[in-house]
């Protein structure tokens, strides 16, 4: 029954009937603006969690490689790879000579 009443002819031709549709044109593009934004916000969201996912996959290699590293630079391991070059430690020890910069 109300929707009959919006249907008249003479509600049709009321002016004020149609100010509706400036609303509904500005509510459109704000709508459309809404969504596009909130996907955008989205689509970061997910770039970011893929992103913390290979930081910790990095952390990780890193910290791997580091004790690798660690392990290989042991003097124990360094005096193996000495010896089969036939290197051995020196009998006094070793001294520090400090040269002055000449102007």
């Amino acid at each position: 029954m109300q929707f009959k009443k919006l249907l008249n002819i003479e509600n049709l031709k009321n002016k004020d009937f149609f100010d509706i549709k400036s609303f509904v044109m500005v509510f459109s593009i704000y709508s459309i603006i809404s969504i596009s934004c909130s996907d955008r916000v989205y689509n970061q969201a997910k770039k970011t969690k893929q992103l913390t996912q290979d930081l910790k996959l990095v952390k990780a290699q890193y910290i791997s490689t580091r004790t690798i590293l660690m392990h290989e630079a042991k003097e124990s391991k360094l005096l193996e790879k000495a010896a089969l070059f036939e290197f051995s430690l020196p009998i006094k020890p070793l001294q520090i000579i400090y040269i002055k910069n000449e102007n």
